[in-house]
């Protein structure tokens, strides 16, 4: 058997960043720079129309990807694929902050709002990422780790 333990909140995944990125607004609307580095080779978007919605686990050897949430609110769960050490961060889109998931690692996520929105940058190309694709089921921690506690 397994043994997946989660990571306290103040306890650190290596090579793994949560920032929080500035936002500069007027009465015109707001402007956020996302922090881009050469190091990836496309992006894409990915939206949830409904709260609950889960896409979960998958994971690369190879590859690392770096999430930005620019409308709504997920919840995401990173796991090492060696020690099985796994840890939870939020992605709000009013509190705007990147989240760098390196090689090694699975990640999946749960929206938590309406109409949600990801814009994910990847260091691999579409077919350099299919043959580093590894996915574990929904569930691997257990059902009740999609569910939303409330504060």
């Amino acid at each position: 058997m397994i043994n997946y333990k989660k990571l306290e909140f103040n306890e650190e995944q290596p090579g793994v960043i949560i920032e929080e990125i500035k936002r500069f607004g007027d009465d015109r609307g707001d402007f956020i720079s996302i922090p881009f580095s050469e190091i990836f080779k496309r992006s894409y978007i990915i939206t949830n129309t409904q709260p609950g919605v889960v896409r979960a686990f998958h994971g690369h050897k190879k590859e690392g990807k770096l999430f930005y949430v620019p409308k709504g609110a997920f919840k995401f769960i990173i796991m090492g694929m060696e020690d099985n050490l796994w840890k939870e961060y939020t992605l709000l889109a009013s509190v705007p902050k990147i989240l760098f998931v390196p090689a090694g690692f699975y990640n999946g996520f749960v929206s938590l709002s309406e109409d949600s929105l990801i814009i994910t940058y990847s260091t691999s190309t579409i077919d350099e990422s299919r043959e580093d694709d590894i996915r574990l089921p929904f569930d691997t921690l257990g059902e009740n780790i999609w569910k939303i506690n409330n504060r």
